[in-house]
C-alpha cells in the first residue's frame, strides 16, 4: 500500500474515532512513521487531507449505490443499514458526515461545501430510493417522501451516536428495524 493510501485510512480511523479537530497532521505523519513535510508532498494540508477523504467517502458511497441500483427499494434500504451498521460496530465510529457535522464550525468554506454536497446526494438518494418503493407498493403510499428523508437521514446520525455512548451496535440495528417498518406497506 503506498503512502497517499495509508495516510488516507489513519486519517479516516481518527477523523471516524476523534473527529476532525481531534487528530493532527502531525498524528497521520507520526503513525506512518514519517515527517510531517513528507506527507506535505501528498496531501498540501490538512484541509487538502480532509477534502481528499470526502472525496473518497463520496466516491465510495456512489460506487454502492450504483452497484445495488437494481435492487428493489426496500432491500435498498436495508443495505443501507448493513452498511451503517458496520460502522457501529467497528470501534464505535461514527459516520463521517456526522463527525463533520459536529465539527462543521471549524471548517473551512470549501470542506463545509464539500460535506454539505455529499449529504445532500445521500438526501437524493433517499428520495428517489423512496419514490421507487411506493411506486413497487413495498412502501407506504401515504409518505412525505422528503421529510421521511430526513427523519432517516437524522436517525441514522443520531443512531450512531446513540450506539457510541451506549457501547452498543444493537441500538443502530434495533433503529434500523423500526425505521424500515413505520414505511413499509401494510
Amino acid at each position: 500500500m503506498d503512502t497517499r493510501t495509508r495516510a488516507l485510512d489513519l486519517a479516516r480511523h481518527y477523523l471516524q474515532t476523534l473527529g476532525f479537530n481531534g487528530f493532527s497532521f502531525q498524528t497521520v505523519a507520526d503513525a506512518l512513521g514519517i515527517r510531517k513535510a513528507s506527507l506535505h508532498y501528498y496531501f498540501a494540508s490538512k484541509e487538502d487531507l480532509g477534502m481528499a477523504l470526502i472525496q473518497d467517502y463520496r466516491t465510495h458511497y456512489e460506487n454502492w449505490a450504483r452497484k445495488n441500483a437494481s435492487l428493489p427499494a426496500l432491500e435498498k434500504l436495508e443495505l443501507l443499514f448493513v452498511m451503517f451498521n458496520k460502522i457501529a460496530t467497528d470501534e464505535h465510529k461514527i459516520c463521517p458526515v456526522g463527525v463533520l457535522t459536529a465539527d462543521f464550525n471549524s471548517l473551512s468554506k470549501p470542506l463545509k461545501k464539500k460535506i454539505l454536497e455529499f449529504h445532500l446526494g445521500q438526501r437524493a438518494w433517499l428520495i428517489r430510493t423512496f419514490k421507487e418503493g411506493i411506486e413497487q407498493k413495498t412502501l407506504r403510499k401515504d409518505l412525505d417522501i422528503e421529510a421521511t428523508a430526513e427523519l432517516f437521514l437524522s436517525s441514522i446520525q443520531g443512531g450512531l451516536l446513540m450506539a457510541r455512548l451506549r457501547n452498543d451496535p444493537k441500538v443502530f440495528k434495533d433503529l434500523c428495524k423500526n425505521l424500515l417498518k413505520n414505511i413499509s406497506a401494510p
